[in-house]
């Protein structure tokens, strides 16, 4: 089941790794830069404000999941994660708000 819940990133696409930035519906895996467990949550960005790959961006998120055992409490105010597709880092950004 999809969550409601929603919150703005601070984010930056890699052309070494994406040929163009992504568009709203985009579901990538956020990684908490600090997490040990380096567990990937499921996101998908609904709305993003990122001109061109490189750049600092921002876009708005919801949990793609909303379950028990998923560690979405990671996502915190000002805590910087990876972009995920796969293994592959195609970016990374900060949490900046979160719209309750």
């Amino acid at each position: 089941m999809k969550s409601q819940q929603t919150f703005m990133v601070e984010v930056t696409f890699y052309s070494s790794a994406r040929k163009t930035v992504p568009e709203a519906g985009y579901r990538p895996h956020f990684v908490m830069e600090l997490d040990e467990e380096q567990e990937y949550l499921g996101v998908e960005i609904y709305d993003i404000e990122v001109d061109t790959l490189d750049s600092v961006g921002y876009a708005m998120c919801s949990f793609l999941y909303e379950q028990e055992g998923v560690g979405y409490s990671k996502i915190q105010p000002n805590t910087s994660f990876k972009v995920m597709e796969g293994a592959s880092v195609v970016g990374r950004g900060k949490i900046v708000s979160f719209n309750l």
